[in-house]
């Protein structure tokens, strides 16, 4: 058996083995004192006190288990769907996980990457025992029985370091990303609070801001029909349903993702620069997930709030899903469906900037920073797609 995809000075087969070769059980009772780590599906192994959330209580440190640096752990309930890590330092865990010791010729860091393959969660999951998927668990005994092809170790060596190597960069690009949006939040704070502000072209301070009523400054309507059932690949008509106002667009709406041959008829159409919010949802706080749309005859669907006003639409959009989310998210009514009409925002003060053009260099710059973040988004989808492919070619 060899993979599809190689480095050069490696020619020999790997070789049939068992999870048993690769690793064996541990179950040492900890020491007084060490961390105390979980397990997650997307981080690993974490330290307990990090983790944003209650736990039922903890067992003393003596009925933990005992894990040595670079031992891998994993949850028997959720191993299947990835909830495995290595450990960064000595440390224990609950009893309730597994904690395998790598033998001598295996590895570590190659089995961070052999894990959460595909192909590798499929038989954890093949291997795991239950009626249902959340009642699976894999016990140690059965994960000894996992089928697996595993070369030399100086070339589990070499596949780890390399894989390795592309999430540095992953986890490069992400920290960038969050940079970004860190700064991205500053700066909205200080531009609507006039700590900070632009000055016209000739360098000369703009005018005070003033207070409105949105009412004062807006007309609003109500998008019509495009149900879930009138979503076509092929459709005609491009068209924005308000469910993905939470999943798919920000502030900024300059390219559409669903079509409808509904009939044109019975639809509502965009104006560039219309602002559209959600009118019923599950949370107050979504309420205010207010998007611009920068293009001209888009189907607005039923459930949308459509704003349409003298301000400069972006920059309305910027300031709702902003500074003025909460006031939004005050003004929607209701108990296990929350719902949000013109007539509550009509109500709404805004402070906003007297002339045009210092709303629009505002939204100008907030824009330009959601383009860079969606710059180093797609990098981040770009290298993991990169990854997955090399996950399926170098493993077999």
């Amino acid at each position: 058996m060899k993979p599809q995809l190689r480095f050069p000075e490696f020619d020999g087969a790997w070789q049939a083995m068992h999870g048993d070769d690769a690793f064996k059980s541990r179950r040492q009772r900890a020491k007084e004192g060490l961390p105390l780590y979980s397990v997650t599906i997307d981080q690993g192994m974490v330290r307990r006190d990090s983790l944003d959330r209650e736990f039922a209580s903890n067992a003393p440190d003596e009925a933990n288990l005992r894990v040595f640096k670079d031992d891998h752990v994993y949850n028997m309930m959720r191993m299947w769907q990835g909830a495995v890590g290595r450990a960064p330092e000595e440390c224990m865990v609950s009893p309730a996980y597994v904690v395998l010791e790598p033998m001598p010729d295996t590895v570590p860091a190659f089995f961070d990457h052999w894990f959460k393959r595909k192909r590798s969660l499929y038989l954890l999951w093949a291997y795991s025992y239950g009626l249902t998927n959340d009642r699976l668990r894999l016990y140690a005994r059965d994960f000894g029985r996992v089928p697996m092809a595993l070369p030399a170790a100086a070339e589990q060596r070499k596949v780890a370091d390399f894989l390795g190597s592309v999430d540095e960069r992953i986890k490069l690009l992400q920290r960038r990303r969050h940079a970004l949006e860190r700064y991205k939040t500053g700066m909205m704070q200080c531009l609507f609070d006039q700590s900070r502000r632009f000055t016209r072209d000739d360098g000369t301070n703009f005018s005070d801001w003033r207070e409105v009523r949105l009412g004062d400054v807006a007309t609003f309507a109500k998008g019509r029909g495009v149900s879930k059932d009138d979503i076509s690949i092929d459709g005609l008509t491009p068209c924005i349903r308000y469910g993905e106002l939470y999943t798919t667009y920000s502030e900024r709406i300059n390219r559409v993702c669903s079509r409808t041959n509904a009939p044109s008829n019975g639809l509502l159409f965009s104006n560039n620069g219309d602002v559209i919010l959600p009118a019923s949802g599950e949370m107050p706080l979504d309420m205010a997930s207010a998007s611009c749309v920068m293009l001209e005859g888009i189907a607005l669907g039923g459930d949308i709030n459509v704003i349409r006003s003298s301000l400069n639409g972006l920059f309305l959009a910027y300031l709702l899903r902003g500074p003025l989310r909460r006031s939004v998210a005050r003004l929607a009514q209701g108990n296990s469906v929350v719902h949000l009409y013109g007539s509550h925002l009509a109500g709404l003060k805004l402070l906003v900037p007297t002339d045009a053009d210092e709303q629009s260099k505002i939204a100008d710059f907030l824009s330009l920073l959601d383009d860079k973040i969606a710059a180093v988004s797609t990098q981040i989808d770009q290298m993991q797609a990169f990854k997955k492919a090399l996950l399926q070619q170098m493993f077999v």
